[in-house]
């Protein structure tokens, strides 16, 4: 029993003695790598690539930028071609933080500097007055805003109130007024023609009207929208105007 034990033994050491390592071809081969070098696969991501995608990108960036058209323009445009100016503002995309800066509230700081032009026609006008004057003309364009956008979130027709809450509605709300706003700039610097001037919010109208079509408001509610916000765009403005008069203008003795 014991010289079998040993026989096993004495062939498996020399099985194992006899048995050549080099001639298995290893189960992984690894590349020399001498000097420390990446291997020569292609990086799963190119980050230069990635950077000169990205510097393509901001090129295009500031072409666009350079293309982008103008807020103050766009407003221009709506008051010669009403269609072809709300069609300008739709595809503009602006948001409304930079329509409010590039274009309502420059056509609202027109309409408050303008009344400082009354000193030049009107005697006897003092400098509390003039102030005075001017922050409520702000205030009308400011307050008028908000309470459009608030009103209209449910004095609107229920399949058109949505319209308010998009950037596309609180800037045919800011372009509507800025369109009084310019009116009545053009009203202060040209008194003697107040007469015939003190029409031009009728074109305000008619661009509402052809604002409402172009932005699509469903037809079932088109007419009573177009109402309603005509309504609201040219009272709202009047009512502040009466309210702040009444509140600020006989502190001052005026």
């Amino acid at each position: 029993m014991n010289l079998d034990t040993e026989n096993i033994n004495n062939n498996n050491d020399h099985s194992f003695s006899n048995y050549n390592y080099e001639d298995e071809e290893p189960i992984y081969s690894f590349p020399d790598d001498d000097n420390g070098d990446s291997l020569d696969e292609e990086p799963l991501y190119d980050y230069d690539e990635g950077e000169d995608e990205n510097e393509d990108d901001d090129d295009e960036d500031d072409e666009q930028k350079e293309k982008h058209p103008s807020a103050f323009g766009i407003l221009i445009k709506t008051l010669l071609t009403p269609v072809e100016g709300w069609k300008a503002l739709k595809r503009a995309k602006f948001t409304t933080e930079h329509f409010a800066n590039h274009c309502f509230i420059p056509s609202v700081c027109l309409a408050t500097f303008s009344q400082i032009i009354k000193v030049f026609y009107e005697a006897n006008l003092t400098f509390t007055e003039i102030f005075l004057d001017s922050l409520c003309t702000f205030l009308v364009y400011f307050f008028g805003y908000f309470s459009i956008i608030f009103i209209g979130s449910f004095a609107l027709p229920r399949l058109s109130r949505p319209l308010v809450r998009k950037d596309i509605g609180k800037q045919f709300v800011m372009l509507n007024l800025s369109t009084l706003a310019l009116f009545s700039t053009l009203i202060q610097i040209v008194p003697m023609l107040d007469p015939v001037l003190v029409f031009l919010p009728i074109w305000t109208i008619y661009l509402i009207y052809k604002g409402i079509r172009v932005i699509r408001v469903p037809a079932d509610v088109e007419n009573s929208t177009t109402g309603i916000l005509t309504l609201l765009i040219l009272g709202l403005p009047i009512f502040w105007n009466w309210i702040l008069k009444e509140l600020l203008l006989p502190s001052a003795g005026a």
